[in-house]
């Protein structure tokens, strides 16, 4: 019989500070993770240590210090100690972005400011978070983008279904026959095509992976390994945290 996968953390030198003990794991914000374990979510601190308790079915990341988790069916906030800022009442709620998160009631999505009233009240049927200063929502058999105040954004054209090059530290991923690379803005290779796989850099790291079982490394913007391939899969550097996956000893 296999052994377990289990999530853990690492430092940006490579080397675990968390032991893998979690069923699944999210990134570092605010100087917590959510993590799961069996059913239940919790979040810990740098030391892996549980300041909130697992009792949460589903929970999400903390910006402006509050992050919407849900417990009984019910989504709500909570502060860093665990306890409820916005009481859990709505359907479905977001994380905080450009200080409004989306919530939904009788069917209906809008977005609330930290103290829990509605700045925008619900009235679509489907909405995403805030960035820079705008959302896109779905109301009456269309996506369209809306302003802080809900004021629909005049001429804001629809996304395409296929995602433009996604810029990250000034260099974008880009796929040549079947290698992956990183460009600058002039559109040449400043780390030449040889991964199979390869995501944007974060926090100065790139989680590439080069075909050797499929597994996870990390490269420095110089395009050297960090740290070679050996996670079975892994998440961005956040707070110079990682998340990893790895089987249990």
């Amino acid at each position: 019989m296999g052994k377990e996968l289990l999530w853990g953390y690492i430092d940006r030198s490579g080397q675990t500070v968390i032991e893998p003990r979690f069923h699944d794991a999210w990134d570092f914000h605010e100087g917590l993770a959510a993590v799961k374990v069996e059913y239940q979510r919790g979040y810990i601190d740098r030391c892996g240590k549980y300041v909130i308790e697992p009792r949460f079915s589903a929970c999400g990341d903390f910006y402006s210090g509050l992050a919407p988790v849900m417990e009984d069916d019910k989504w709500g906030f909570i502060n860093h100690d665990g306890l409820y800022v916005i009481e859990p009442i709505f359907e479905k709620a977001g994380e905080f972005h450009d200080g409004l998160a989306f919530a939904k009631t009788d069917g209906k999505y809008g977005y609330l400011d930290p103290s829990g009233c509605w700045v925008i009240p619900p009235a679509y049927e489907a909405a995403e978070n805030f960035d820079n200063g705008e959302a896109r929502v779905y109301s009456e058999g269309r996506w369209f983008y809306i302003d802080r105040n809900g004021n629909m954004i005049p001429g804001r054209k629809e996304e395409q279904e296929i995602s433009p090059e996604v810029w990250s530290e000034g260099v974008s991923v880009r796929v040549e026959g079947a290698a992956c690379g990183y460009i600058d803005e002039k559109g040449e290779f400043v780390i030449p095509p040889k991964f199979t796989r390869a995501e944007p850099f974060h926090d100065g790291l790139a989680r590439v992976s080069a075909g050797r079982n499929g597994k996870w490394g990390f490269i420095g913007r110089d395009g050297k390994y960090a740290f070679r391939e050996k996670f079975i899969d892994a998440g961005d550097f956040f707070e110079d945290l990682a998340r990893v996956l790895v089987k249990a000893i």
